[in-house]
């Protein structure tokens, strides 16, 4: 008989997350850089295109992000629905993972296929003025005429709810 263990690892199997994903995502950094000395693909993807970086952004664990970083993540990975590690913590107002990823060259003009909203989009959106100011500094305009209609996934993290985003 399967346990329901099993099953829960059966389940995240399916939807492509590696423990290291996993470990960015609860935010275990002792973890992340166990299973990086381990040969853990720092950039692999889940299903949905997701990378470990986006697991630890998402969440808020700025030490994390920072070591996943430093083991070669991409910081301008996109996800399938267009976003990227900058967007998230952008639109989830983390000021310190905004800096470290613009110091390790983000793309700022990265856009959710959806909404076409940027990183600094969201920032303003959701009342994040330093993060916006940080962006702007580092190049980034607001578009006119940009598509900003439709569901945002960023929409329910702002507010603390959870997407597919933050789910395993």
């Amino acid at each position: 008989m399967t346990t329901r263990a099993q099953l829960s690892q059966i389940a995240e199997d399916m939807n492509g997350h590696t423990s290291l994903m996993r470990a960015a995502l609860e935010g275990d950094t002792s973890a992340v850089k166990r299973l990086l000395g381990s040969g853990s693909d720092v950039n692999a993807r889940d299903s949905e295109g997701r990378t470990p970086l986006m697991f630890a952004v998402i969440n808020r664990h700025a030490d994390t992000a920072r070591e996943l970083i430093k083991h070669g993540a991409d910081v301008n990975a996109t996800a399938k629905d267009g976003g990227t590690a900058l967007m998230l913590a952008a639109a989830s107002g983390d000021v310190e993972i905004v800096r470290d990823l613009l110091s390790a060259e983000a793309d700022i003009s990265g856009r959710y296929r959806l909404s076409g909203e940027t990183a600094l989009m969201l920032a303003k959106r959701n009342g994040h003025d330093e993060i916006a100011q940080l962006l702007e500094q580092a190049g980034a305009r607001e578009q006119e005429n940009s598509p900003t209609t439709g569901f945002r996934e960023s929409d329910d993290v702002s507010r603390g709810g959870t997407t597919e985003s933050t789910k395993l």
